[in-house]
């Protein structure tokens, strides 16, 4: 059973719960362990599949939503009862798109909680997406695509690196945007109504959480739909621009210091005043 007040804690994971090392720090760790346990519904929101969260998710003794590709697969692992969301690119786009991106990028990637399709390797995917269990199809996802993907993204050429023409050739799909990657020569491709802020406005619906009850932690541009359905929203400190400057507050440290034990502690003192 939920307590009559439970929060909603939604933290994205690389950059922001996961330091340098891809570890959780004890204390941290302490904290949303004993949180989960007293009823709140803490929730680990990523871009990553469900693969590469269930080791977190057991660590942290969580019972709540995971939130996986930024909002194209959302479930529940513990309870069937809670609606799954898997929403997919239909092929035929992402063949186009990727057609008319040549120019611009090197290498693309897709996939979906089975099966993943690149256009070659790529040892920074491999190790962020876990391939280890999947079906792998490489080469021209042209003949090798044969299902609708959750996922879309790219790698630019860094020769030709023009984000103004690749926005230009996204934009000839008005469902779909484009994020590229901070600090990265990776970008992905969306849909305008799938995120992280959809996933969690779900899932506090579905438990009748109003937004004054939810505190969002991020890093990264894919974190501001987030931030924007939650009461509170904190950049980590290690954040870019674009991320701090849409927040209610920024981290007491960053991710390598835990920047989440911090300011949650802090947070949390504050949210008792407020009760």
């Amino acid at each position: 059973m939920l307590n009559k007040r439970p929060l909603l804690i939604a933290v994205d994971m690389d950059g922001t719960l996961l330091n340098t090392d891809k570890v959780i720090t004890p204390r941290t760790k302490r904290l949303l362990r004993k949180l989960s346990a007293r009823g709140h519904l803490v929730v680990l929101a990523s871009g990553r599949p469900s693969r590469a969260l269930y080791r977190y998710y057991d660590e942290l003794k969580l019972n709540s939503p995971l939130v996986c590709y930024n909002g194209a697969f959302v479930f529940h692992p513990l309870d069937d009862a809670f609606p799954r969301v898997e929403f997919e690119f239909p092929k035929e786009v992402v063949k186009e798109l990727f057609n008319k991106l040549k120019p611009f990028v090197k290498n693309i990637m897709c996939e979906n909680d089975t099966d993943i399709w690149i256009y070659s390797e790529d040892l920074y995917l491999a190790k962020f997406f876990w391939y280890e269990g999947m079906n792998m199809h490489y080469g021209d996802l042209e003949e090798t695509l044969d299902v609708n993907p959750m996922t879309m993204i790219l790698q630019t050429n860094k020769d030709n690196l023009d984000e103004q023409s690749i926005r230009r050739i996204v934009g000839q799909f008005p469902q779909l945007d484009v994020r590229f990657w901070f600090g990265l020569s990776y970008f992905e491709i969306f849909y305008k109504t799938v995120s992280k802020g959809s996933a969690l406005t779900q899932i506090a619906n579905y438990y009748g959480i109003p937004k004054e009850d939810i505190i969002a932690f991020g890093d990264a541009e894919n974190d501001i739909d987030m931030f924007a359905v939650s009461g509170i929203s904190v950049a980590m400190k290690n954040g870019g621009p674009d991320i701090i400057k849409n927040a209610h507050r920024v981290s007491v440290k960053d991710n390598d210091n835990e920047g989440i034990y911090h300011t949650l502690k802090q947070i949390l003192k504050e949210v008792k005043n407020r009760r």
